[in-house]
């Protein structure tokens, strides 16, 4: 098998949609063997079927302590083996201070924060020397917004998170790096934002409501547009296989903090 080490053997959470299925779909492209893991397995199945014997659905609900206990351990036994893990999976919902719901937040945390942390722990064990793992934090975790609290500190805590594994995994060279993308045309980032107590919106104004949704984020980027999970994607791939890279934030923003 091809490629530097990091980019062989390679678990992807979140890998059924979005930023996940464009990071498998790259490794794969690239000759990996593949364990995609969420919560849907249709999704996972669906990237399975295209790569037969190369890729491998696991299905997982991250935000569950039992059904996350040895994950990396199982990636592994399906691979024979594992080099590299990639923490795509993530959460968001939009609510501002003052009406953030509490089951809202308690899942959030734990989706973004705590089930990483818990998959690095295994990580250090479980990655083979030289191996690596990418976590997709987020701008948000720098850049704040009115409607983010939560997720942006869900997200700058994962990054705390990263530094600490990038410095327990040295002494084996497991590397430990994330990428911060600004705003990635991605079905989360698709839903409609709604007011506090707003009703729900006929399809006519869903439509209306993200067109314009879309209109205003991608005027955020000096770049002019919105990124697309591939050009993510590149970035993870080329962090997986850095090897004296650990401990570092790669920016992808289109020029995002820029404006700041």
């Amino acid at each position: 098998m091809s490629g530097p080490v990091g980019t062989r053997k390679v678990l992807v959470t979140g890998g059924g949609t979005g930023i996940g299925r464009a990071v498998a779909e790259r490794l794969l492209r690239e000759g990996a063997q593949v364990v995609l893991t969420g919560r849907r397995a249709h999704v996972l199945e669906d990237v399975a079927r295209e790569y037969p014997g190369r890729a491998f659905a696991l299905p997982c609900d991250l935000s569950s302590p039992e059904a996350r206990e040895g994950l990396l351990g199982r990636a592994a036994t399906l691979l024979c083996g594992l080099d590299g893990w990639v923490h795509s999976a993530g959460q968001a919902v939009h609510q501002s201070p003052g009406h953030i719901d509490e089951a809202a937040l308690r899942s959030q945390l734990e989706v973004n924060l705590v089930a990483p942390l818990r998959l690095g722990e295994q990580a250090l064990e479980v990655l083979e020397r030289g191996g690596a793992m990418v976590f997709v934090a987020s701008t948000l975790a720098v850049r704040p917004i009115v409607t983010s609290a939560v997720y942006s500190a869900a997200k700058a805590g994962l990054l705390q998170v990263m530094r600490v594994l990038a410095l327990a995994g040295a002494p084996r060279q497991v590397r430990a790096n994330a990428v911060l993308p600004g705003v990635v045309d991605t079905e989360m980032v698709r839903a409609p934002r709604l007011e506090p107590g707003e009703a729900p919106l006929s399809a006519t104004e869903r439509a209306a409501r993200v067109a314009a949704q879309l209109d205003g984020l991608r005027a955020l980027h000096p770049l002019g547009r919105l990124g697309s999970p591939g050009d993510v994607a590149a970035a993870v791939h080329q962090l997986l296989g850095a090897s004296w890279a650990t401990g570092t934030e790669l920016v992808l923003d289109g020029g995002l903090l820029l404006r700041e």
